[in-house]
């Protein structure tokens, strides 16, 4: 028992075990007692000794890939420069900055009417309040507690209007990053359709949209306690740094044997990852939360996750012609990018051609 317990923690703290793992770590812990052996302890021990190794490396990544932008850019910059005259280029300018303009002032106008339809609808019958932030941009709100919430790309939170009188409870579609206040009487709730999670006060990012294969928790600090519905039995709690990634294709049941519901779940695709953020020094977020400054940043993440996460910040559609392309992982983060730049800087890194119609991109 005591070699498979420090076996279970070294899992643990490589961010390798799966949830039945740290289940059955956690009930030989309290059979052998806590104090024997001092996970905590060695899980700190661990991360400082490991943070600055994955820091040091995530930033190298970064800065690699950044470098071939650059290059791209000034490639660009210079063609550019060579076809168009100084006068052109003013005329641009003024009409990028009208456009500017002009998109601040239609925000401003849909920001009012919202605000004009809640306050006329709060004497009438309906009983909640729903924000949903546009395909191709980012909305923050505060709550009446003074809980801050960013909406990335799409999504959606919903949440009644007695919010923060005897409990605070919302319910969100995509992903959000949340800094919620502090009130130990009214702990927070975010549900989505796969997972529940229940803090006093933190930080923490979700991302769970409907059509995507995993859902993500990554707490910045603080503590949450997450429950995924379909197992509402099991609690999971999370430190600052964890990140759980939740597989979305459950496993069905017929008769008395699980079966997998979709071929692609194997042994090798556990239903739950217990890993950690990645945050570099210079960094204020972590990767996985950059997307609040209008930033995409990844690491190793698989082509076919990142599909996603480029079809919601450049409003396209990805097709990929060969599964196998769906595999590739990429190290990288994109600013002011266009989708064409992204995918050409993503070539840089490894085999593969796409080409666009309108807004589809075939992967091929």
């Amino acid at each position: 028992m005591i070699n498979n317990i420090w076996i279970l923690i070294g899992k643990k703290l490589s961010g390798e075990a799966t949830a039945e793992e740290l289940a059955e770590l956690e009930e030989l812990l309290r059979q052998g007692g806590t104090d024997l052996y001092p996970v905590d302890l060695l899980e700190n021990l661990w991360r400082e000794e490991n943070k600055i190794k994955a820091d040091d490396k995530l930033e190298a990544k970064w800065a690699a890939f950044e470098d071939k932008l650059d290059t791209a850019d000034k490639a660009e910059a210079d063609e550019l420069a060579q076809s168009e005259n100084q006068e052109h280029g003013k005329s641009k300018s003024g009409i990028i900055k009208f456009l500017k303009f002009f998109s601040m002032v239609v925000a401003a106008c849909f920001a009012l009417l919202f605000f004009v339809i809640n306050k006329k609808d709060a004497t009438g019958p309906v009983k909640s309040n729903q924000i949903t932030a546009p395909q191709n941009g980012i909305s923050k709100i505060q709550l009446s507690d003074g809980t801050r919430v960013w909406l990335n790309a799409g999504s959606k939170l919903v949440y009644d209007a007695s919010y923060g009188l005897e409990q605070r409870k919302v319910t969100l579609q995509g992903e959000a990053l949340f800094d919620v206040v502090k009130d130990a009487q009214h702990p927070f709730i975010v549900t989505t359709s796969t997972i529940s999670i229940k803090v006093l006060g933190t930080r923490f990012n979700v991302r769970a949209y409907n059509n995507d294969k995993t859902s993500e928790a990554s707490l910045i600090h603080g503590r949450i306690e997450l429950t995924i519905l379909k197992t509402p039995e099991k609690k999971i709690i999370l430190k600052a740094a964890d990140k759980l990634t939740i597989n979305n294709e459950q496993p069905v049941l017929t008769g008395k044997a699980l079966v997998p519901s979709d071929k692609s779940i194997t042994e090798e695709t556990p239903l739950m990852v217990l890993g950690q953020i990645h945050q570099a020094k210079k960094d204020t977020l972590p990767s996985e939360a950059m997307w609040v400054e209008n930033k995409l940043a990844f690491d190793a993440e698989d082509f076919e996750s990142l599909a996603k996460q480029l079809e919601r910040r450049y409003n396209v559609t990805i097709v990929f012609k060969n599964d196998e392309l769906k595999k590739l992982r990429f190290t990288g983060k994109f600013k002011n990018e266009t989708i064409g730049k992204a995918l050409k800087a993503l070539k840089t890194t490894t085999y593969f051609h796409y080409k666009t119609d309108n807004n589809q991109v075939l992967i091929y």
